[in-house]
């Protein structure tokens, strides 16, 4: 079978608001290191262009990524900046980005153009959470039940139907949740169940990851790591 690999950018431009709340976070700061995950690219260098009194950084990888400032799972060799003050990244999920401060030992600010959500991930954070979404792949990949956690909340969906495809012709049983809101005692009853996916708000399955038994991991953690291991 013949496999297409096809760039998928955010087409939506960022609001002025947003840009307001990212500039507050990099506001102490002079000389920025620019990254972003693929689909974000053209919103880091949007953003570039809007800001005018911050000297920016933008590096091009010498490894697997194809665009200056990209960043992947396994390669963020364009946030290998020593002389700036900061990094930041526009991301979606944390798989990209966890390796940043991991490597370099720098707090990373992240800013989502879709959520329009910003965290800060110290090196301490990134570590904690780097084991607990491989630990979550590890269960989809050896798991033999796995189970779709979904919301029906507007702006919470997501196409899932290819992965769950792509998971039942490895021999797994797929099953879905789906709820208005995720009751983390309910999904404690599905003891037989391997790995949870989230597609639903992507803080479930990190800040209330310790309220499931099992392992769970956002829908987009996971199809990062498959689509770089491909």
């Amino acid at each position: 079978m013949e496999i297409i690999f096809a760039e998928s950018r955010f087409k939506g431009k960022l609001s002025e608001t947003f840009v307001k709340r990212i500039y507050e976070e990099i506001k102490p700061y002079k000389r920025i290191n620019l990254v972003a995950a693929i689909q974000f690219i053209d919103q880091m260098n949007e953003f570039k262009e809007i800001i005018k009194d911050k000297e920016f950084v933008v590096k091009q990888s010498l490894y697997r990524a194809m665009y200056p400032g990209q960043i992947l799972g396994c390669d963020v060799y364009a946030a290998d900046c020593k002389d700036c003050d900061a990094t930041l990244a526009f991301e979606q999920g944390m798989f990209h980005v966890l390796g940043i401060p991991l490597k370099y030992g720098k707090a990373v600010i992240t800013a989502d153009p879709e959520t329009e959500n910003i965290e800060i991930i110290t090196p301490d954070v990134a570590n904690k959470y780097r084991k607990r979404i491989l630990q979550g792949i590890g269960a989809v990949l050896t798991g033999k039940k796995i189970m779709f956690v979904e919301s029906t909340k507007s702006g919470q969906t997501y196409a899932s139907k290819i992965l769950k495809e792509n998971l039942r012709k490895e021999g797994k049983k797929v099953y879905t949740v789906v709820a208005d809101e995720v009751n983390f005692d309910r999904l404690n009853e599905f003891r037989d169940i391997d790995a949870f996916i989230s597609t639903a708000c992507q803080r479930i399955a990190i800040d209330d990851m310790d309220r499931v038994k099992k392992p769970m991991i956002n829908v987009e953690d996971f199809e990062s790591y498959i689509l770089e291991k491909n």
